[in-house]
């Protein structure tokens, strides 16, 4: 027999907002830690003798990990807190950053302890989405995530603008990662204090609900649409600094706040985008705004001037998966809240196993095009008609209006 997970009652409005600014700051850091790497590709890359393909597994193996901790981390959070689990993997994160920093002395050990980092940040998605979605009205779901995603684009642009400027200070590419190790551990410590317990939810069988969840012809095509808008988002991140410096004339220690340009739009597309979908409705808006996105990444490879790369890096921002995600996993919820058949930890970390998955495939596939042709610009032609097929996908899915499903009850199909 299937669990059924009702909200449960809302929190007071001060309560509330301590939760979000928590959860914003865990973002910023896990961000900021992730954001790291774009600008040290090209240094990490030549001390250690690394080809294009070498240098994306970097990533790869992060996101690896991460995406292989978001079901246990959701099916753990549904049965013990996602309180629980999210203090505790975060402080794995914090302890993979110190291990790079402190003894990453090969490309091997900096494989293992980038994995162990990303094992710990994999939490962190279902953790506090699941704590967002049930702690507000279906109203305001949008607007509490766009909250919780600010700290997103700040952690982007910390770490983006840090991290030549840290391996400069340091004469290392390794310190950085144990300066950053600190504020993250400090951060862990402090969401046991202010971040509120959530109801658990029984066992159930079925595997909590998976089965249903990947045979919802709602859920399943707004993951795949989730998979594709991610895509690009990931080709991005890891590989826009190299682009710029490599490609654009950009120098080591602009690339990476030449990159950060994105940040900005992004707080603005993140309150925008969500605010609007709580009125108008998600569906609407997803697909009238992720085509803007495709265009800026084929200008991006198109246009040759730093001016114009900047220009698109930019629209991106306002228009890319960032600045989407509250968007897309208020949705997610919506559908998951009414269906009563999943724990929201579990049904939130499914979804965003599809969008994070992503981020194994782009970043690798990225480098092996540049070393098969020389330039990143064809990568990021295929990233652009990835988002194609996203917008498609995202045509499929039904709205969900306060945990009922436009037309009949989820639970009834």
């Amino acid at each position: 027999m299937n669990s059924t997970q009702r909200p449960g009652p809302r929190a007071a409005p001060g309560s509330t907002a301590l939760l979000i600014g928590s959860l914003a700051l865990g973002w910023v850091m896990v961000y900021a830690n992730r954001s790291l790497l774009p600008p040290l590709l090209p240094v990490i890359g030549g001390e250690l003798h690394l080809s294009g393909t070498q240098r994306g597994a970097i990533a790869s193996t992060y996101f690896a990990m991460y995406v292989v901790m978001q079901v246990p981390a959701g099916m753990l959070g549904d049965w013990l807190g996602l309180k629980r689990v999210l203090v505790a993997m975060y402080l794995v994160a914090g302890i993979g950053m110190l291990a790079i920093g402190l003894l990453a002395w090969n490309y091997a050990l900096l494989l293992v302890f980038m994995g162990l980092h990303g094992l710990g940040a994999g939490a962190f998605y279902s953790g506090a989405y699941g704590l967002t979605v049930t702690s507000v009205s279906a109203a305001r779901r949008g607007a509490s995530a766009s909250l919780v995603s600010v700290g997103m684009a700040v952690g982007l642009a910390l770490g983006l603008v840090l991290s030549p400027f840290l391996v400069e200070a340091l004469d290392s590419w390794r310190l950085p990662y144990a300066v950053m190790a600190v504020p993250t551990l400090l951060i862990a410590l402090f969401f046991v204090g202010a971040v509120r317990q959530s109801p658990t939810v029984p066992r159930a069988g079925g595997g909590y609900g998976i089965r249903f969840f990947l045979s919802h012809r709602d859920l399943l095509p707004l993951c795949l649409a989730a998979f594709c808008l991610f895509y690009a988002h990931w080709v991005l991140l890891t590989w826009s600094p190299s682009f710029l410096f490599e490609e654009r004339g950009v120098s080591l220690r602009q690339a990476g706040p030449f990159a950060a340009v994105v940040s900005l739009p992004t707080l603005v597309g993140t309150f925008l985008w969500a605010r609007v979908s709580d009125r108008l409705g998600r569906k609407r808006v997803l697909v009238a705004v992720m085509p803007v996105a495709v265009l800026a990444i084929l200008g991006l490879a198109f246009f040759t001037s730093t001016a114009m790369a900047l220009v698109c890096l930019a629209l991106y921002g306002l228009c890319g998966a960032l600045a989407l995600n509250p968007l897309v996993v208020s949705w997610a919820g919506d559908h998951i809240l009414a269906s009563r058949r999943v724990g929201i930890g579990t049904g939130i970390a499914l979804f965003n196993t599809f969008a994070v998955a992503s981020s194994i495939v782009g970043p690798l596939l990225t480098g092996w095009v540049r070393d098969a042709t020389g330039s990143l610009e064809g990568a990021f032609y295929v990233a652009a008609g990835v988002i194609v097929v996203g917008v498609l996908l995202a045509l499929l899915p039904r709205e969900a209006v306060r945990g009922e499903v436009v037309g009949r009850r989820a639970a009834t199909r």
